[in-house]
């Protein structure tokens, strides 16, 4: 027995950008905040949105930062209270959608980021409304968000049903400009959340099959969209991908590669899908062993079973670009028994199939 519900109103194609005017207009939302990355406001998206929603775009706040902070839901929320804003337009990465949907949680309440980020009971926020420029966080589709409060060296994820954008507009275009860098770590989430969400308890017959269809995307695209940045199809394909993992990973939640991230993005500030994807190759091994799913998911991708989806996986990852060993990610040996306390403490362990010891993290972790 499963339940599945996503109430995200997802709109996907490239040029729907273009319809947000009609799309909004049946929600009568008057007044809006736009969050929007650097790169996006420096390719003129606030001009563009100001020019398809006439005398609504109230203000603009940027300068999100790649794992966003209390002080950055705190610049957002204080937009949306001055300008009494119906709804929060988020334009960019996970970072900006996870910091507007904090916003959008607090502003209700009017109280500030360190305050929301400790509510375990979010019941109303403003409503949000996303459009991704990366093919990788999944934000547009999810209810969680995931803030840092680097005063108090932590990252806390806060999630509620209230915190599902209202609408998503996936515009394949908006991540056209996207370097090789951010393709590849945006690409890697991709792979990252769908894997997560196989490995995880709460996984479901609809879940999988989410799952599996991303990631065929996913290998058939990401390199491509990588070495061939203006390649449209495959861009088009890996933001499919991200979406469709994201309506897939929205139900059951991450497992352990993202428990074992939020230290490694806190202390030793890895970006986060590179901190998820660098222990991802060893949680699938160890998840196979307590479930033939992760071989007969292997099989469907083309592999003889999960060992060599693990191998091809730090493949991947090295054509990526991105490091695959503590030496490489500049962190000492000693933090590994660190790590794997953190790793346990995490809210998302108890979700993953394979419920490891600390000294059986610990020796995956040596392996790296």
């Amino acid at each position: 027995m499963f339940t599945f519900n996503n109430p995200t109103a997802v709109h996907f194609g490239a040029g729907v950008l273009q319809t947000i005017d009609t799309v909004l207009e049946a929600y009568g939302y008057q007044s809006y905040v736009v969050i929007a990355s650097n790169s996006q406001v420096k390719n003129g998206i606030d001009e563009l949105l100001e020019s398809l929603l006439p005398g609504q775009i109230k203000a603009v706040v940027s300068n999100i930062e790649e794992n966003p902070t209390v002080e950055n839901v705190d610049d957002i929320i204080n937009a949306a209270i001055k300008h009494d804003a119906d709804a929060l337009i988020a334009v960019g990465g996970g970072s900006t959608m996870d910091a507007a949907k904090a916003a959008a949680a607090a502003a209700v309440k009017n109280v500030d980021a360190g305050t929301i980020i400790q509510d375990k009971n979010i019941t109303e926020a403003l409503p949000i409304i996303a459009l991704p420029s990366t093919s990788g966080s999944a934000s547009e589709v999810t209810p969680f968000s995931v803030i840092s409060d680097k005063e108090q060296g932590i990252k806390t994820s806060i999630n509620g049903k209230v915190l599902y954008p209202k609408v998503s507009l996936v515009d394949p275009e908006l991540t056209y400009t996207c370097p090789p860098a951010v393709t590849a770590i945006s690409g890697i989430d991709v792979i990252c959340h769908a894997l997560d969400s196989i490995g995880s308890v709460n996984h479901n017959p609809i879940s999988d099959g989410l799952a599996v269809t991303a990631l065929k995307l996913a290998f058939d695209n990401l390199e491509t969209a990588y070495n061939e940045g203006t390649n449209t199809e495959a861009r088009s394909n890996m933001a499919l991908a991200s979406t469709t993992a994201g309506i897939g990973f929205s139900q059951t939640a991450t497992s352990g590669s993202h428990a074992m991230s939020y230290y490694l993005t806190s202390e030793f500030d890895i970006p986060h899908a590179e901190a998820c994807a660098f222990s991802l190759d060893q949680w699938i091994l160890h998840n196979a062993k307590v479930d033939p799913r992760l071989d007969k998911v292997s099989v469907q991708l083309g592999f003889e079973n999960t060992e060599a989806l693990s191998k091809e996986l730090n493949g991947l990852k090295k054509r990526l670009g991105l490091r695959t060993t503590f030496e490489e990610l500049g962190i000492d040996r000693k933090h590994i028994p660190e790590i794997a306390r953190r790793t346990m403490a995490a809210g998302n362990y108890k979700n993953n199939l394979a419920q490891l010891s600390e000294d059986e993290i610990i020796r995956m972790l040596e392996t790296k």
